[in-house]
């Protein structure tokens, strides 16, 4: 009797471990959360918003009443016509991460109130799907089928303005991620990885700071250099620390160098780039011949913010 109650008791607190543990977020890496959540960003894109839901208001119409189906055939909104796989599991996954460590300040918040919005468009589209391949609206003279339809056109219109607020947040992201690794370095500054993902994020501030003022290679004379000379003075000082601290390293015949060589390179780019629109402003330069935007393999001018940009992606990339 005593063997068999330790065995119960054994079983009962395995039980409550597994359900504690059940409920707990499973930790993920940084990378595996990133593309769990751009992955549900390029379905939503391509496949809901391009496709699913255009097909659907085209046909049954957005208003309040949909009209009256002709052998419709509704697209799938967990199946890719292309690859035939179940894309239902993307949303699910990528959901999941919300409340996962690590922690995505800017982005978490947005997905957390995406949630019932996507849960409630996948199981209306789910029923819709159903509803119209089998043709049911023929039993029910279209009752569920305009149910439905107040359902759908309901999440709809909640998810438009959060999918803008994720995409936003979502390009904004390594931006947000890199100032949370620089807080995570601030008690060795000395280090080179401090150094190369300060100026990064000093690289950034440059280029959100020439699209906060609207300024590209057409207009560049405009840029107010009150607002842009202090974030390009701190990019040139801690450029000069990072190639300090490069040439301390490859002083001491470190391999260390390799390591930072392509980055410092790409860096000097960033820098020079910088530097160009700083010396065309002052010269006062218009920009005489300027690429088409859908040229993709035109070289950008100097001293414009396409040509900066441009190098500022390479350094990301380095």
């Amino acid at each position: 009797m005593n063997k068999f109650r330790l065995f119960l008791t054994l079983f009962l607190l395995s039980a409550m471990i597994t359900a504690c543990d059940g409920t707990k977020p499973i930790p993920a890496t940084e990378t595996e959360k990133k593309s769990a959540y751009w992955e549900m960003k390029s379905y939503i894109d391509s496949h809901l918003l391009k496709k699913v839901l255009p097909h659907y208001f085209e046909n049954l119409g957005d208003g309040e009443q949909p009209l009256t189906p002709k052998d419709y055939k509704m697209l799938s909104f967990s199946m890719n016509s292309r690859d035939r796989t179940n894309k239902t599991q993307v949303f699910e996954k990528g959901l999941s991460y919300a409340d996962k460590e690590p922690a995505f300040p800017t982005v978490d918040p947005i997905v957390i109130r995406m949630k019932p919005v996507i849960n409630e468009l996948m199981a209306a589209l789910t029923e819709a799907y159903d509803y119209y391949d089998a043709k049911d609206y023929v039993d029910d003279n279209f009752a569920k089928g305009k149910e439905l339809h107040a359902r759908i056109r309901q999440a709809a219109a909640e998810l438009y303005p959060i999918k803008d607020e994720f995409d936003l947040a979502m390009n904004n992201l390594d931006t947000e991620l890199r100032k949370v690794h620089l807080e995570n370095y601030k008690d060795d500054k000395q280090n080179i990885d401090y150094t190369r993902l300060k100026f990064v994020v000093d690289a950034e501030a440059l280029s959100a700071e020439l699209a906060r003022q609207g300024i590209t290679a057409a207009n560049v004379l405009d840029l107010d250099m009150n607002a842009f000379k202090p974030k390009y003075d701190v990019l040139v000082e801690d450029f000069k620390i990072l190639t300090q601290q490069y040439q301390d390293i490859s002083a001491k015949n470190s391999m260390d160098k390799y390591k930072y060589e392509k980055f410092v390179e790409a860096a000097k780019e960033v820098k020079a780039a910088a530097s160009e629109i700083v010396e065309r402003v002052n010269k006062k330069e218009k920009v005489k011949n300027i690429p088409s935007p859908n040229d993709y393999k035109a070289e950008h001018p100097s001293g414009t913010p396409e040509k900066f940009s441009n190098k500022v992606a390479g350094l990301i990339r380095a």
